[in-house]
């Protein structure tokens, strides 16, 4: 679990208000409702100039974003008059008026103090999936109130690790997931010399699973399955790349080698994004293996489509005279942003899509479309609590569940087929 205590020593959270962002309502560049800020900031002594990074986020983000380098001016705009109440204000600079001015009112600023003391701000839009992450990882549960302010971080709830990760990583925070206990058995295991492959890697990792029970409790065996491999990959990753910085990055002048170093560093970006998605199907694999389930993987439907799962089979789904109520597709994600989308396109036969992510915290809006095109979220168990509603938590089913009912129409397969038979 990941406490957001760890990395910072507070936050306030802002609904913005039309005079915050507006240029033709207020051209003062600050925040209303600074006396708030007071218990985050602490009291200015003349006027306090803070490191920040700022960004505005959205769901259209596809890359991680560039965040800002500025300053806010944090002071008592009375300080030298005391016949007068303080009037605090935090001010931003014109230069970050392209994050500022994308906002409208309603949307959501999020100020985190890190430990050094520097700030991150954000902005996110509102009824957005990723205002619901942040709202989620910093444990907002109301977003109506005009401004709510957090300096007790021991009272802050753990939050699941690789959703938090990413998220975190929106801000600039690098999370160490890495655990160098079990570095020695990894390194054993595998040649020193290459990386393993996602299904070595990713079958090795179950059997680091002390207690999995895939059959009867599928979601938590999923989530352990997928927590222990993703720590042992970071595990493998750190050793990996702290080799490499000590070998240095020169070129054969004596010089800095710029390109080596990018060269790392994207190929660390590109691996982390391909072995997430791949291992998590290989983790369903076993899991719908365990349960007896009939499957197929990557069977090419129509022209290039090829779902992530097809039940029962190819075979099935080519037969026209095979009821299309008796075939499922189940599409596999880490995490969605818009990509959803790309599910409802795949296996022409089968009208309602199936799609299994480990992404907490998905606005009611993202549901409301994803219900309106038929597509059925599956999100383990233990994640329906985390940044969804009531509502949602209904909607939503868990791997148990799909499991269930792909059992029913496989056995109502088998039925129809024996009648055929006579």
């Amino acid at each position: 679990m990941i406490n957001i205590g760890d990395y910072f020593q507070g936050f306030a959270v802002k609904v913005l208000a039309d005079v915050d962002v507006n240029k033709l309502s207020s051209n003062q560049h600050e925040f209303n409702g600074s006396k708030g800020f007071r218990e985050l900031l602490g009291t200015p002594v003349g006027k306090y100039y803070l490191p920040t990074k700022m960004a505005y986020l959205d769901d259209e983000l596809e890359e991680m974003p560039e965040l800002f380098e500025t300053s806010l001016t944090w002071y008592d705009t009375r300080e030298k008059d005391e016949t007068r109440g303080p009037e605090f204000r935090l001010l931003y600079l014109s230069e970050a008026d392209h994050i500022i001015y994308r906002a409208t009112a309603g949307d959501v600023l999020f100020l985190a103090k890190e430990k050094d003391g520097n700030l991150i701000l954000v902005i996110a839009q509102q009824g957005s999936t990723i205002l619901r992450q942040l709202q989620w990882i910093f444990d907002v549960q109301r977003s109506d109130e005009a401004l709510f302010v957090a300096t007790d971080m021991d009272e802050q709830p753990g939050r699941e690790e690789m959703a938090s990760e990413e998220l975190l990583a929106l801000l600039g925070i690098e999370v160490t997931l890495g655990d160098d206990s079990l570095l020695d058995s990894i390194l054993r295991h595998f040649d020193k010399t290459k990386w393993p492959s996602t299904l070595e890697f990713s079958k090795y990792a179950r059997s680091m699973v002390k207690y999995s029970e895939p059959v009867e409790d599928p979601d938590g065996t999923l989530m352990c399955w997928v927590s222990m491999e993703h720590r042992m990959f970071r595990t493998l990753e750190k050793h990996r790349i702290s080799e490499s910085i000590a070998n240095g990055f020169l070129g054969q002048d004596g010089g800095v080698d710029v390109d080596a170093f990018l060269k790392l560093s994207l190929s660390v970006h590109n691996r982390r994004k391909s072995r997430a998605g791949l291992s998590l199907e290989e983790h369903i694999s076993a899991i719908l293996s365990a349960n007896d389930v009939q499957y197929i993987k990557k069977a090419k439907t129509e022209g290039k489509k090829e779902p992530d799962f097809l039940f029962p089979s190819k075979a099935a789904y080519d037969d026209r005279t095979f009821p299309p109520s008796y075939l499922t597709m189940l599409g596999s994600k880490t995490t969605l942003k818009d990509r959803w989308r790309q599910v409802l396109n795949e296996a022409d036969r089968i009208p309602e899509k199936h799609l299994l992510t480990l992404q907490p915290a998905i606005s009611e809006d993202q549901t409301a479309e994803m219900k309106a095109e038929n597509l059925q979220l599956v999100i383990p168990r233990e994640l329906h609590s985390q940044g969804f509603s009531r509502e949602q938590q209904h909607w939503l089913m868990g791997l148990d569940d799909f499991i269930i009912e792909v059992q029913s129409r496989e056995r109502l397969a088998i039925r129809r087929e024996r009648s055929a038979r006579g």
